[in-house]
């Protein structure tokens, strides 16, 4: 049959691109890879629907140049769920295979597996006589079920090709290529005996199987989240099901993984950005072959092939970090649902902190609320403390109240983490005699001081200058800082206590590769007794020795203009807190504020995090914002001040011809340059998701053929976490 090809190529524009197939015997379907002519380039293409052709189509179009695959490399689920990205996100369909494709998939590199050597033992050596090393290579074999692979055995044996070839002669091993599987742990352990909570959660899940099914898994810190996962894995695993498990950051997936290596005898792969990408496109194709029983990755790993998948796990399911902030601004929670849905699988939500949006949902009775009220090892939830942090201090923001609390710890041997979510050494290096401030000028912020380097740093740009050591504007010698980061707390801390070993973990001193995960394992054998961290540190971590906890600055929450502060810090002050006495002794935490009669203080710390979370939903429920009204975001940017609210006043007029949709704006963006570009936004608000959508199908090719479309770089943004 006469075809042509509809095809999706990386480029801005909001379609698909019609080819004719060439004179080969492909059999022409969606999901096949091509090379095709695309102006002056050759790019690779992904053919998403093919249609009859008649002799009108067909005058002006061009030849496919060459098929990649023999069969579709790109499921029917993965087109139709790439489809849906490109509609619901208003993005251009030839991006959207970019952020769901591994890079050499998308390159157009070969899709076969990665296959590596395994020697086996043929027979018994009785009666034919080896050499020493020949001897070992056989003890070894036979050590480790009578094959191993021959990477494995280099490791232990260096090389010794000549040796296995030797013994391949006599007949003595052979090698056979195996597809390459992740390495699996060689030490496993007992598992845990859950408790009535923990196996309440297994048994509501489990029965769940084959069916769609969102459960919300609110557990303290501590409660043993872990070993739910892990049990329902295997329980999955034995039906013969995939399990898709995302966490947050990349630093927790070392001690996430081994936990799971340890416990079950299953194939694990991993997907983050630390890994390479022919490793990347290895876990790919095992996960889409069905090899790989776990997936274990952050937010992109949402979007990888499972043949047969039977359960899908988010952690932290509130954190912002499986939002993506630029390209296709995708939600990796709102992903999963939807994969969850049309896979029949049920999906948990787990979380000591749950998002307002999925409270909500629970509210509404579309997800199942399952809770885990005790910690896991029978340890007790720390006391805190909040303290004015305009009372007494000892030095560069540490009160002493909690320098006296430090000492007490060190003292018994403990561990200290203390928490600060600001970089560098201070945020504001100023001249008192004409009030110069170190700002970018790139964008609208301060330059952070960085000390033990002695440059200045943009935290929004990049940008890096000198440290200078007079006022660039009235030449005066003495310049003073302001205000303290992780740098100068950790230096403070080695004043106090010179005996006693710091650690600081932040972005700054994590740029090493396996930086973190050492850093961890350091924590983890006592051999640093003070922690200073960023939100690095908040996270999933489990450092049993850790008695205190004390959060710096914990103000910015209740001073910002973002509706979603106040949310955002009661989580991450639960998280830290929960940092504190997860092992046999006790823990204590000391909130540093300088409102501690604040209501939310009282919510939060006297009656916990639901209660504020109940009071917070309210106040959406009143002002119908999120998770209760539904926003989108039309930004913009340009070089030249004034285009970017000129594009968007355009684009008003267009929007503005119905009346469902709130548009508000246009407005500069709260910091209005950035990075050199001057950035402005437009505000779709509405009670209903569909008349947003609605709105934007209807008016999307008319804001594309705006002259000034082609000129300032634009996007759309929905379900925005950031309105800043």
């Amino acid at each position: 049959m006469s075809l042509i090809l509809q095809i999706a190529v990386q480029c801005p524009l909001r379609q698909t691109f019609d080819y004719l197939p060439d004179q080969s015997s492909t059999n022409w379907q969606a999901g096949l890879r091509v090379k095709i002519p695309f102006g002056s380039r050759e790019l690779i293409g992904i053919i998403v629907k093919t249609k009859k052709r008649t002799n009108q189509q067909t005058d002006k179009l061009k030849v496919v140049l060459e098929c990649l695959d023999q069969t579709p490399l790109i499921s029917t689920d993965l087109l139709s769920l790439t489809q849906w990205l490109a509609n619901y996100y208003h993005h251009p369909i030839g991006d959207c295979f970019q952020t769901v494709l591994p890079k050499k998939i998308r390159l157009g590199e070969n899709a076969d597996l990665q296959t590596e050597i395994v020697w086996s033992i043929e027979k018994q050596t009785n009666e034919t006589k080896v050499g020493t090393k020949q001897q070992k290579i056989l003890t070894l074999l036979k050590q480790h079920d009578k094959s191993m692979r021959q990477s494995d055995l280099y490791q232990q044996m260096g090389q010794c090709r000549s040796s296995l070839k030797s013994l391949e002669e006599k007949k003595l091993i052979s090698q056979q290529p195996q597809i390459k599987l992740p390495i699996s742990a060689i030490k496993k352990i007992d598992p845990c005996t859950l408790n009535e909570e923990q196996q309440n959660v297994v048994d509501n899940v489990a029965q769940s199987i084959n069916s769609f099914t969102p459960f919300l898994l609110q557990g303290i810190t501590g409660s043993g989240k872990t070993e739910v996962y892990i049990e329902l894995a295997e329980q999955f695993m034995q039906q013969g099901k995939q399990v898709l498990i995302l966490i947050p950051e990349i630093g927790l997936t070392t001690q996430f993984v081994e936990r799971f290596k340890q416990r079950l005898s299953a194939t694990i792969v991993v997907l983050n950005s630390s890994i390479s990408d022919t490793e990347r496109k290895q876990a790919w194709l095992l996960a889409k072959e069905g090899l790989a029983d776990i997936v274990i990755g952050t937010r992109s790993a949402v979007f990888t092939p499972l043949k047969n998948v039977g359960l899908i796990i988010i952690d932290e399911e509130h954190d912002s970090s499986y939002k993506q902030y630029d390209g296709l601004r995708y939600h990796a929670r709102n992903i999963a649902l939807i994969r969850a849905q049309r896979a029949l699988t049920p999906i948990l939500l787990g979380s000591a902190t749950p998002s307002l949006e999925s409270l909500y949902q629970v509210q509404q009775g579309l997800y199942k609320r399952l809770e885990l009220t005790k910690r896991a090892t029978g340890a007790t939830l720390p006391k805190v403390h909040l303290v004015d942090s305009n009372g007494p201090k000892a030095e560069n923001g540490i009160s002493s109240i909690l320098y006296h609390a430090i000492k007490k710890q060190l003292d018994a041997d403990n561990q200290v983490l203390l928490f600060i979510n600001r970089r560098g050494f201070a945020p504001v290096l100023m001249c008192h005699e004409c009030n110069w401030q170190a700002t970018c000028t790139q964008c609208d912020a301060r330059m952070i001081v960085h000390q033990r380097r002695n440059t200045l740093h943009c935290h929004h740009c990049g940008f890096i200058q000198r440290l200078p050591t007079q006022c660039p504007k009235c030449n005066h010698p003495e310049l003073k800082t302001y205000g303290a980061g992780t740098e100068q707390i950790e230096l403070s801390l080695q004043k106090y206590f010179p005996d006693t070993p710091v650690l600081r973990i932040d972005r700054d001193s994590m740029q090493k590769v396996n930086a973190f995960a050492d850093m961890i394992d350091t924590i983890r054998q006592g051999g640093a007794k003070i922690l200073v961290g960023t939100q690095m540190l908040a996270k999933g971590h489990d450092f049993h020795d850790v008695t205190l906890v004390g959060v710096l600055d914990a103000d910015q929450g209740l001073l910002s203009a973002d509706f979603r502060a106040t949310e955002n810090l009661a989580q991450l002050i639960t998280q830290v807190t929960g940092r504190a006495g997860r092992g046999k002794k006790e823990g204590e935490v000391f909130i540093q504020t300088s409102q501690p009669k604040h209501p939310f203080w009282k919510d939060l710390i006297k009656q916990g995090y639901n209660v504020t979370a109940e009071k917070l939903l309210e106040e959406r429920k009143q002002m119908a914002m999120p998770p209760v009204g539904y926003l989108s975001i039309i930004r913009a940017e340009d070089q030249q001040e004034q285009l970017a609210i000129q594009f968007l006043t355009e684009v008003q007029t267009l929007l503005n011809q119905q009346q469902t949709v709130i548009v508000m704006g246009p407005v500069p963006a709260m910091m209005e340059k950035r990075a050199g570009r001057f950035r402005a936004q437009l505000l779709l608000s509405c009670p209903t998701r569909k008349p947003i959508h609605q709105l934007l199908d209807h008016t999307i090719d008319a804001i594309s053929s705006l002259k000034l479309a082609r000129k300032v770089r634009w996007s759309i943004d929905i379900d925005p976490l950031d309105l800043m």
